[in-house]
């Protein structure tokens, strides 16, 4: 056999449950790398109303709010939000949908995004023109670039384990945004904050582990991508 087959738990399992204190504090954490990846791309760009796909526990949408980026804020995730969501976001309008229909209009928001959450749908393609359709104009994609020249069998299958069925390079991705339609506007690489570097390792670790990553992807992003993964942002319009 030329590839060992994986084993992929029950889509999404991963997500079933109540967080655990540690656990929201990390997706608090990677929100903040999260918004601020946002706002790096989005620049100076106005909208109004902001709508997040996949909002989880609306960590990310609060963190997007504080950024100042727009002033309408809805979140719908594919399990009801409200059950687990974060003290920062009890405020915010989070809903639960089917994963399959946004449950909105044509063209109702200024601004859509979807952060580390491509990685995780079963029609892609389909997933992101629904976007599209529910956007007026500006869309914002973000996935980890989980395929590089360093990627293992057991790396693919650990983050299967954490619900990732589908596995990216920056080129891969770039494709699948515009084969779904997307004109792509600007994208970028990101590497993780010291916060998200240290939780699960030492602050002196995390450190020399940042300096290195930040020195190659500042050097050279392509070869940079193809030895670590590093989240990877695309700022897109939409089609006509």
């Amino acid at each position: 056999m030329l590839v060992q087959p994986f084993n992929p738990p029950p889509f999404n399992k991963h997500y079933e449950g109540t967080y655990t204190t540690k656990g929201v504090e990390w997706r608090r954490i990677c929100a903040c790398d999260k918004a601020s990846n946002i706002k790096a791309l989005l620049g100076s760009e106005p909208v109004e109303s902001v709508l997040e796909i996949g909002c989880g526990t609306g960590a990310v949408l609060s963190e997007v709010r504080k950024r100042g980026i727009g002033s309408h804020h809805q979140g719908i995730d594919l399990a009801d939000p409200n059950e687990h969501v974060d003290p920062v976001a009890q405020e915010l309008m989070l809903l639960e949908y089917d994963g399959e229909s946004i449950p909105f209009p044509n063209s109702s928001f200024d601004f859509v995004y979807a952060s580390h959450v491509v990685e995780h749908v079963l029609h892609p393609r389909g997933f992101i023109k629904e976007i599209s359709r529910v956007a007026k104009r500006l869309i914002y994609l973000e996935i980890p670039c989980e395929l590089h020249a360093r990627t293992r069998h057991s790396d693919i299958q650990t983050t299967l384990d954490i619900g990732h069925i589908n596995s990216y390079s920056p080129e891969s991705f770039t494709l699948l945004c515009q084969t779904s339609g997307l004109t792509i506007l600007n994208s970028q690489l990101f590497d993780h904050s010291f916060n998200v570097h240290a939780f699960h390792a030492s602050s002196t670790k995390a450190l020399l582990k940042m300096k290195l990553r930040r020195a190659l992807l500042s050097a050279n992003p392509i070869l940079a991508s193809r030895l670590f993964t590093y989240h990877f942002g695309v700022l897109c319009e939409k089609g006509s």
